[in-house]
């Protein structure tokens, strides 16, 4: 059954424009590009809006030094005066919940927060329901150091980890939700095709929904279709592609995803996806937008 998730879904035309792999491992030092946001994304620059993630951690029992810095997200208090997100729980898979500061000034919003960082990178994704419809919010995807692509070879690798993401729902009649979803994340990469241009492709299943508080509220039968798309050797990262939200064969949402490689060797792919669309079980809703970011760790 996996396989067929990772069957390419016809929404992308590669084409190939030369005659070989111009990256075959390793460090890439022409072009490095230490993070990716989800403002460049095709049809989100004027919600994904948030242009900056900095993770502070001194090492201490006092919970505010394990705070998040976030920029450019309006009326989140998030600056010199009304501090960080702070993290008030974790989620089952090990990604942490953060909430922005609350300090009781008139038209602050209420923003959330998913994180996690591994060995080589940091992945966040931002959402608030205080607006009409999805909002204002933010992806990213960070490097801690520079890094390359795994080495060319004939037969692809296989990336597996961990998926978190903010849904911010709009149910009809007025009411906003704001819930946490946990996946598994798989990817596979090809580097020696398409030809020169690399392919990329993956999904997020076994997905787990929670509450804000981040009790359980059960098993979601639909998944996330990380279209194939293509490598840039020139900075190690993952060009753009379409994301689906399915459940079985109807389609509930469409959106899109990118990532970047991470370590030396490309051992980790760090990536961030957004998708609008539907509730897996059909209830009425004005909007519904999932805000996510995955961790993958190279298995060979």
């Amino acid at each position: 059954m996996v396989r067929a998730f990772f069957a390419l879904l016809a929404g992308l035309s590669l084409t190939a424009c030369g005659d070989g792999n111009p990256f075959d491992g390793g460090t890439n030092t022409s072009q490095q590009t230490s993070e990716i946001f989800g403002n460049t994304i095709e049809g989100f620059t004027d919600s994904l809006v948030m242009n900056g993630l900095t993770y502070n951690d001194q090492g201490t029992a006092d919970p505010n030094d394990d705070t998040l810095f976030v920029n450019n997200l309006p009326f989140d208090n998030s600056d010199s005066s009304g501090g960080g997100y702070t993290q008030t729980r974790t989620l089952s898979n090990g990604f942490a919940v953060y909430e922005s500061p609350q300090v009781g000034a008139p038209g602050e919003n209420l923003y959330f927060a998913v994180f996690k960082r591994s060995d080589f990178a940091q992945v966040g994704a931002v959402g608030t329901g205080d607006f009409i419809e999805a909002g204002f919010g933010g992806l990213t995807a960070q490097r801690l150091q520079e890094s390359g692509l795994p080495a060319a070879r004939a037969t692809s690798y296989t990336f597996t980890g961990d998926y978190a993401a903010v849904r911010v729902t709009q149910l009809s009649g007025g009411r906003d939700d704001i819930e946490f979803i946990t996946g598994d994340a798989r990817m596979r990469v090809d580097i020696l095709d398409f030809d020169d241009t690399g392919a990329v492709g993956g999904v997020i299943n076994n997905r787990q929904l929670f509450d804000s508080f981040g009790n359980p509220l059960g098993t979601l039968n639909d998944f996330i279709s990380l279209a194939t798309t293509d490598v840039n050797f020139d900075n190690a990262s993952i060009n753009e592609g379409d994301a689906f939200g399915q459940e079985g064969t109807v389609q509930l949402g469409t959106g899109r995803w990118s990532g970047i490689f991470a370590g030396p060797n490309g051992e980790e792919i760090a990536g961030i996806v957004v998708v609008d669309g539907v509730l897996p079980s059909g209830e009425p809703v004005d909007s519904v937008r999932e805000l996510g970011a995955f961790i993958v760790v190279n298995g060979g």
